[in-house]
């Protein structure tokens, strides 16, 4: 945020405050983390519960999803399907807590 911006919008108590830059809130440092996908071909509904079950066990997780298809409400086909994404040293433990969570009479799905 710009120091004018942040101005404007102060709270009472950020005097005194220090900013924490790149490197202190970013794992690793300035570089931004590779994302790689982990559930492919989802409606947004799967998509977003398949998140939920990430995030309860403490792996960052995103949605994403055609922008066109969101506006339009879309569900199904290339701009209704979703996708779930995590930083990729996170993937392995993603992958197995989709298939342990997600295994219905021997089959993963």
């Amino acid at each position: 945020m710009s120091d004018s911006l942040a101005d404007a919008l102060s709270w009472s108590g950020q005097e005194g405050v220090e900013k924490a830059t790149d490197a202190e809130t970013t794992p690793r440092g300035s570089e931004s983390p590779r994302w790689v996908v982990v559930a492919d071909g989802l409606n947004p509904a799967e998509a977003a519960i398949i998140k939920g079950r990430l995030v309860s066990e403490g792996i960052t997780a995103i949605v994403r999803q055609e922008a066109v298809g969101v506006v339009l409400g879309l569900t199904v086909g290339p701009l209704g399907s979703a996708q779930v994404l995590v930083p990729e040293p996170l993937a392995r433990q993603a992958l197995e807590v989709l298939n342990d969570t997600f295994e219905v009479g021997g089959e993963v799905y």
